[in-house]
């Protein structure tokens, strides 16, 4: 792991940088064979490109070698500030099931939205599919967190289930929550989205656009 915390202190979560063993090795105090070796593994495990540069190598960390460490940077700020961290989400836009739209505009939910969310939520969810493994286990350390909870109710039809929201911000700007629901087709490769904006719209989103998700503490 230290390898990877100093190739993104040289921006290499960027864009490819040049860097030999030599100098990663003399930034760890290790061996240059050492360093070698770890970046060798580094590659083998998808973790960082690396592409001849002269005499020298050019490395960037891919995807999912920079989920990894920002994975690892959440759970050691969480530790030290004896919180719960920020996690940033990045996910592509897919069509959903179209049920958003029903549910959320039922008033047993919306009133509770509104309540605790303090937003009368737009009637449909954004629905993002995590790419990412080490994204997909984030989604599961949330749901472990208790989050906003919205309970079940009966509307004299059928019982509806609850959920609970997470407090977000898409794009660095727009107030949103997550909302992980106690009965959904979805699994963890998935995120459901609320907010008084109508994403798509506002921002012109289509199928396949990425989108980035910051989950409040």
């Amino acid at each position: 792991m230290s390898e990877l915390f100093e190739l993104v202190k040289l921006k290499a979560h960027q864009n490819f940088v040049n860097v030999s063993s030599e100098e990663l090795a003399s930034k760890m105090d290790q061996s240059q064979q050492a360093a070698s070796q770890h970046l060798q593994k580094l590659e083998k495990l998808g973790l960082i490109e690396r592409r001849r540069a002269g005499l020298r190598f050019a490395i960037r960390l891919t995807p999912k070698g920079y989920d990894l460490v920002r994975s690892q940077y959440s759970q050691l700020k969480a530790a030290v500030e004896e919180k719960g961290a920020d996690i940033i989400f990045k996910g592509r836009v897919f069509q959903g099931l179209g049920e958003g739209a029903y549910y959320i505009g039922l008033e047993g939910y919306k009133r509770q939205f509104v309540k605790v969310l303090g937003f009368d939520p737009f009637p449909g969810t954004l629905n993002l599919k995590l790419e990412s493994p080490i994204q997909m286990e984030q989604k599961r350390e949330l749901r472990s967190r208790d989050g906003l909870k919205i309970a079940g109710f009966e509307n004299g039809k059928r019982t509806y289930g609850g959920a609970r929201c997470y407090r977000s911000v898409v794009n660095d700007r727009y107030p949103a929550a997550i909302l992980v629901i106690d009965r959904t087709h979805y699994d963890d490769s998935v995120m459901e989205i609320i907010s008084p904006v109508n994403f798509r719209k506002e921002l012109g989103l289509k199928n396949g656009d990425e989108v980035t998700v910051a989950v409040f503490a």
